[in-house]
């Protein structure tokens, strides 16, 4: 067997030209004799390897007519008028409107946290007579997309949707993988595994992570290092890929006079190279708005935990902050870092956090239940396991039934860490008292944190950032307990607004928190919601995002003006200065004495 496999290997080399010559022509050159049937081993190896070549041939042709069809969509010399059409338009923009063209990866459809922020946003911006246009990821490419969010967006706001694209490495990938299963057929290789703490294929987060402490001065040597730096420039390259798509669409939908900024929205922060292209072309302000930080991103998944992501980073953001108009932070310490790392440009770096809705929540009628509600990924860091073990002293406490005490988690919540959450709460004896639902639309998370009593934000391992459902906990009749420091954005922001706040390893204070609420409960108190237009709200973040981007507009057209009255104060042509500047040998000006 073993001395029959080179005679394997150099068949397939031969074979190789009869595509071009023909296979019975080649042969009789060759006096090559067509293979007896055989049912050994070697016959089913020459079997798979002609249908590999086959397999392999037919990719090549297709995926030359797909470069082709690429190509001729992506042009950036295509006429006007074969701009796709919008897949969602709330209703005609009035001619003459000043609008901005956004680039967001996260936007309505998508159900993503992320999309929330400048779906909000654009409310205000309407109210402020700004029209919207957005290049964001394809509804086709969503795999739960909430179709209800595009109804809440104001008249006028176009939607131009942007197919993900696939690396020619990954393409390979998946005809190596199938040829592999095929190859072997065995049914422990029927779906491809990921590696540890990256997505999987079907689109379930990361439970492992690491920290930037632990990379910075990191060297790559060990596989595994390597493989981390492998798949984290993998993940450049794929949002840089799309970056560039939604910058070759953007710049056909942009119009000269009635867009009047570029604003781009990260993560995935590549698409702020994308807005840096158009503005600098067009010749308007590019705005750089952050909802996470770049470079100074503080817990990366682990299977992309690289100095390479680091390093990557740090070089497309230093450019980026350089060239952009204004740069916008979701935090307080976070725009301070930023300020701190880019001293120089630190009067353009504002910090706009994301602020509560004041839209109507459910209406929900109490009962009996004390009842604890989150709404979210569990994830990373958010770990449930302190919350579990004080909700089972109060419980054993109070002698608590499931119908008088409970904990709702909603949204991809059925694991963390490799362990189901089913399973933490058995491990520590409230298996009965926690309930998880499946993700779904946004109203039905409404619902859910209508009916709650508390609500949860669990810990996380990023003090620059603030969850978003913190500000949407707000609006609700309800108290809040987060898991937080009080240094952390998330204490900062919620420093005397009533919420509670506890450190994310302390047992004995979570569990001060559930019996205090639970007897305020029982006596009948209730938590009210936050003040309508109060400092948190997004009607007064969103004030301090326009009214800056107002000031630097209203600063460009008086430089504009008065570069253009300068040059009509210009002599004419032919006319003779009285002194005329005089260069000397390096080149720098000076007038005659």
């Amino acid at each position: 067997m073993c001395s029959a496999i080179p005679d394997t290997v150099e068949t397939v080399r031969q074979a190789e030209p009869s595509r071009r010559h023909g296979k019975r022509r080649y042969d009789a050159e060759q006096n090559v004799q067509p293979a007896a049937p055989s049912g050994t081993v070697l016959a089913f190896i020459r079997g798979r390897l002609r249908w590999l070549r086959q397999r392999l041939a037919a990719c090549r042709g297709r995926e030359r007519i797909n470069q082709a069809i690429e190509m001729r969509k992506n042009s950036p010399v295509l006429p006007r008028d074969s701009v796709s059409e919008p897949f969602f338009e709330a209703t005609a923009p009035s001619a003459g409107t000043r609008r901005l063209l956004l680039i967001s990866y996260h936007f309505p459809p998508s159900s993503a946290a992320g999309a929330l922020r400048w779906q909000k946003f654009a409310i205000h911006a309407a109210e402020r007579e700004w029209g919207l246009d957005v290049v964001t990821l394809d509804a086709k490419d969503l795999t739960r997309p909430d179709t209800g969010r595009l109804a809440e967006l104001p008249a006028g706001t176009r939607v131009f949707g942007v197919r993900e694209p696939s690396l020619l490495l990954d393409r390979f990938e998946n005809v190596a993988w199938f040829t592999l299963k095929r190859l072997l057929g065995l049914a422990k290789y029927r779906t491809a595994r990921p590696a540890p703490g990256l997505p999987s294929p079907s689109g379930a987060l990361p439970v492992d992570s690491r920290h930037r402490d632990e990379l910075l001065g990191q060297r790559v040597r060990s596989p595994e290092e390597l493989a981390r730096a492998f798949h984290s420039w993998r993940f450049h390259a794929q949002d840089r890929n799309w970056a560039l798509r939604a910058a070759k669409l953007a710049r056909l939908i942009f119009q000269p006079g009635i867009h009047r900024a570029i604003v781009t929205c990260g993560p995935p922060h590549m698409v702020h190279m994308g807005g840096r292209r158009i503005a600098a072309g067009s010749r308007v302000p590019h705005i750089i708005d952050m909802r996470d930080p770049w470079s100074l991103v503080e817990r990366l998944p682990a299977g992309a935990a690289s100095p390479v992501a680091l390093r990557l980073a740090e070089r497309h953001e230093r450019t980026a902050v350089r060239r952009a108009a204004l740069v916008v932070a979701n935090t307080e310490p976070a725009r301070r870092a930023l300020q701190e790392r880019y001293p120089e440009h630190a009067a353009k770096i504002i910090a706009v956090m994301n602020g509560y809705d004041e839209e109507q929540v459910p209406a929900v009628a109490g009962g009996v239940r004390f009842s604890l509600a989150y709404a979210g990924t569990i994830y990373l860091d958010r770990n449930p396991t302190v919350l579990f073990r004080a909700a089972a002293r109060l419980i054993r406490e109070f002698r608590l039934a499931p119908h008088e005490f409970g904990i709702d988690l909603k949204g991809s919540v059925r694991s963390f860490n490799g362990m189901t959450v089913a399973s933490i709460a058995e491990a520590e004896g409230i298996g009965l008292f926690v309930h998880t639902h499946a993700p779904g639309p946004r109203t039905e998370a409404l619902e859910l944190l209508a009916s709650a009593t508390m609500l949860i934000s669990l810990p996380q391992d990023s003090d620059m950032a603030i969850p978003s459902k913190i500000f949407e906990y707000m609006q609700f009749p309800a108290w809040i307990l987060a898991f937080a420091t009080p240094e952390s954005a998330t204490g900062l922001a919620l420093r005397g607004s009533g919420a509670d706040v506890v450190a994310p390893d302390d047992v004995d204070a979570t569990y001060a928190v559930l019996r205090k609420r639970f007897l305020q409960f029982r006596d009948g108190e209730q938590a009210s919601p936050a003040e309508p237009g109060g400092p948190l709200s997004r009607r007064a973040q969103s004030c301090i995002l326009f009214d800056e981007l107002e000031r630097h507009l209203a600063r460009s057209a008086g430089k504009t003006k008065s570069a253009e009255r300068a040059s009509a104060e210009l002599p004419r042509s032919g006319a003779t200065l009285e002194h005329p500047p005089v260069r000397d040998a390096a080149g720098s000006g000076a007038q005659p004495v």
